[in-house]
């Protein structure tokens, strides 16, 4: 025996033997790669690639590890040789010159499936409407070998491009299923829903569809479940067949534990039309890679697969749109095991006629090998349903199975001030659970997730079949539990749908029975206390703190609040509070600052309190709210151009009105501008502040600052002619010079660079004329340029 026989020969036998013992996964190296051998003289190769899971960017994955034969003829039972598929999906028959079948065309079979997987005997091909049905074996004959040839499956046989009825035409790569994974056993799932929206479904069961579908999303309300919903015909997102329209898939998990949750999620769905054409394969793929984990996916349809492909809309995907052909099986098994392999379990749903009798092959090929007899429908890979009608009960079925022996608790929260229409589920609720008369509770204690919801399963002792149980939950700071006709908990059994009765047992728990086939949901509720937000505001300019409202013209800044209840930003005022936020509900803020005075800059906005106490921190703002009166404050920084050199009064506190040229007026004393011969200048108290030496007149001088303004008072009107008073010279308050030496000239007090004026007493920071005087500050100014009027007024007063 020569080395290529005798390999051939052990392989043989080691292939026997690997069939003949139990599989028991083993941590092994895979297969190693290797090139594809080149042919014996005299002798040719036969070459078939493997493949295994999808990749996520729609490629191939090779399956190491198959099993194949080549038989003389289709009905032999012993193959000539076998071959392994290695690390590169190739599995390689050397066929020597003396094995007898150089010159013939022997056939290519299945012998075993690696760990994990099965094989697919036979596939269901024919006309896509379900009419014809044909089992067809999963053999492909070779070509005539000849010898110094070599033959593969993805151009010399196996694959095929022409289709029609070409019902076996393949795309060359050999599948394989992995076994599909189970169920969790728990009750509350992550679903997601794929409908079958092909135009084969028809206008008059489309509804029935969305109705049976319906049943199904009902059937988890009560339980910690979550659901997600895909739809497909030739394309995954569908597009209608008419309108071109594409409805949107929906894979985030959205919760179902409540009617209004359910209602909500079946309204995604509700306005959904038909398309036309069937790709199992892209509607797989869009699940396998939308990046949410799933428990289970089940898929409704009511046809076999007449598309392949995984590109959208104008690209039309492969495949005739009329007939199933091995290529559309395959494509869609291995988008199906990229699922698999994410442990998702695949539970495929075929309704209708189009869907019956040898079509639970294909069903089985995308799911598992395990077929609904109508009593196995928590194990059952696969259901064939006759009619639409038929389809809900069977989905409920499916739904309130994993939850038998069980108890479902769904705490929901009434806002304050709302009643129970207004509840929403809660998580982060603990629950306790126990059993009596030897009923045992398993998780003991358990916390509610976004659903709102808790499951516990219930076991029995041997013989007994139902039990009492007591759940308690742990009351949270500052709720209340909200009884329903004096009970602490509503429940129902979802299999039945009748009402469980329910006791108290202390302020916060419960007892009920529970069957052993019964599937229990029970609804708390608590109502939230009264948590609101307030954010303040205050302003900072120049130096100098106002509240909001009381800030220069000019500035101002609109606050902009989150929620409650996840609700956007809108506008909020400045220190209102706002209300029906929940504990620890996560909140935003963030405001919009206009400033119109051209002389203002913003320099900062920052939030610099919580709650009393200093922060430092940026806008937009984000917090969680830990208390039931939440405040902030917001300080904004605003910085003003100092007044121009003569043109303003400056800060009207203590001070004088520096000198105005040459020519001294003398002190006028304090609290007023004195008597001027001729007529009283007096328009007012001055304050606090004296208004000092107005010094000499004569050339153009600057404005010092004036004292503080008191009260307005009318200009007094001149008093009749009469004999000029005697003025008297104030006090002073100054060394005068020595003899022999002049008196200096005054020097002009320098323009002011401080800040811009504040309000009078201490007020706002603005502009202000000096009607207290009688007179504008712009007639200040004249007054301090009109040099003579004011040496005349001197002269008047020194006669």
């Amino acid at each position: 025996m020569n080395a290529r026989r005798l390999a051939a020969a052990l392989a043989t036998t080691i292939g026997a033997v690997l069939l003949a013992a139990p599989a028991v996964p083993v941590a092994a190296a895979p297969p190693a790669r290797m090139a594809v051998p080149q042919p014996p003289p005299g002798g040719a190769v036969v070459t078939v690639k493997t493949g295994g899971d999808r990749a996520g960017d729609g490629s191939l994955v090779p399956l190491p590890g198959v099993t194949l034969g080549l038989y003389p003829t289709e009905s032999d039972a012993v193959p000539a040789l076998e071959c392994v598929s290695d690390g590169d999906g190739d599995c390689n028959f050397v066929v020597e010159d003396a094995s007898n079948l150089i010159g013939t065309r022997p056939f290519v079979k299945q012998i075993a499936a690696p760990g994990g997987w099965f094989a697919n005997p036979s596939l269901r091909t024919g006309p896509g409407s379900g009419s014809g049905s044909v089992d067809s074996p999963y053999v492909f004959q070779t070509p005539t070998l000849e010898a110094g040839s070599t033959y593969s499956s993805q151009s010399d046989f196996m694959f095929s491009s022409t289709l029609g009825s070409n019902y076996t035409a393949s795309n060359g790569v050999w599948q394989n299923s992995r076994v599909n994974p189970p169920l969790p056993s728990r009750c509350g799932l992550d679903i997601a829903v794929v409908l079958d929206l092909s135009a084969s479904v028809g206008a008059t069961n489309l509804p029935i569809l969305k109705s049976a579908t319906d049943q199904l999303v009902d059937a988890f309300v009560g339980t910690p479940s979550r659901m997600a919903v895909f739809g497909f015909a030739r394309y995954s997102p569908n597009q209608n067949a008419t309108t071109n329209e594409i409805y949107p898939n929906h894979p985030e998990l959205q919760s179902v534990s409540t009617q209004a949750g359910a209602d909500e999620f079946k309204s995604q769905y509700a306005d959904w039309g038909l398309g036309s054409g069937t790709n199992w394969d892209h509607a797989l793929y869009r699940v396998a890679t939308s990046g949410v984990h799933y428990d289970a996916t089940i898929v409704l349809t009511d046809g076999n697969p007449t598309r392949w492909g995984l590109q959208g809309p104008p690209v039309t995907p492969s495949g005739d749109g009329s007939n199933t052909h091995f290529a559309d099986v395959e494509e869609a098994i291995f988008s199906a095991n990229l699922l698999k392999k994410n442990e998702t379990r695949v539970v495929s749903f075929g309704i209708g006629r189009g869907v019956s009798g040898v079509s639970g092959l294909n069903l089985a090929a995308i799911s598992g090998q395990t077929a609904y007899d109508g009593t196995n429908v928590v194990d059952a890979d696969y259901f064939q349903i006759p009619n639409f009608e038929g389809a809900g009960e069977t989905l409920r079925d499916f739904a309130t199975a994993s939850c038998t022996g069980s108890v479902s608790v769904v705490k929901e929260v009434v806002p304050a001030g709302g009643d129970l229409t207004d509840a929403v589920p809660a998580p982060g609720w603990e629950f306790d659970a126990a059993g009596a008369d030897g009923v045992t509770v398993d998780p003991p204690a358990a916390t509610t997730d976004e659903t709102g919801g808790v499951s516990f399963e219930v076991g029995f002792p041997q013989g007994q079949t139902s039990g009492g149980v007591t759940v308690t939950e742990t009351q949270k700071p500052d709720y209340t539990l909200v009884t329903q006709d004096g009970l602490n908990a509503s429940c129902v059994d979802r299999v039945t749908g009748d009402p469980v009765a329910v006791t108290n047992s202390g302020e916060t728990g419960f007892d009920i029975t529970v069957d052993f086939d019964s599937a229990v949901t029970c609804t708390v509720y608590n109502r939230a206390p009264a948590v609101e937000v307030t954010v303040d505001k205050e302003w900072v300019v120049d130096g100098v703190t106002y509240r909001e409202g009381s800030q220069p013209d000019g500035l101002d800044a609109t606050l902009t609040l989150s929620g409650p209840g996840g609700a956007p930003l809108t506008e909020q005022s400045w220190g209102v509070p706002r209300g029906g936020y929940d504990l620890g509900e996560a909140i935003q803020f963030d405001e919009t600052t206009t400033i119109t005075d051209e002389t203002c800059v913003l320099d900062d906005s920052r939030v610099t309190e919580r709650n009393g106490t200093a922060v430092d921190a940026d806008l937009p703002y984000s917090d969680d709210l830990a208390g039931l009166s939440n405040t902030y404050l917001v300080t904004n920084t605003v910085s003003c151009e100092a007044a121009p050199p003569g043109g303003s009064l400056g800060s009207l506190g203590v001070g004088s009105l520096g000198s105005l040229g040459v020519g001294s007026l003398g002190s006028l004393g304090v609290g007023s501008l004195g008597s001027l011969e001729g007529g009283s200048l007096e328009g007012g108290s001055l304050g606090a502040g004296s208004v000092g030496s107005l010094g000499s007149l004569g050339s153009l001088g600057a404005l010092g600052s004036a004292g503080s303004a008191g009260p307005v008072i009318p200009p007094v009107p001149p008093a009749p002619p009469g004999p000029a008073p005697t003025p008297t010279p104030p006090p002073s308050t100054s060394t005068p010079p020595p003899p022999g030496t002049s008196t200096p000239t005054p020097t002009p007090a320098p323009p002011s660079s401080g800040p811009r004026p504040n309000a009078i007493d201490g007020g706002a920071a603005e502009r202000h004329t000096v009607r207290n005087l009688g007179i504008t500050a712009a007639g200040l100014v004249l007054l301090g340029l009109a040099g003579a009027g004011a040496v005349a007024i001197a002269r008047r007063r020194s006669s």
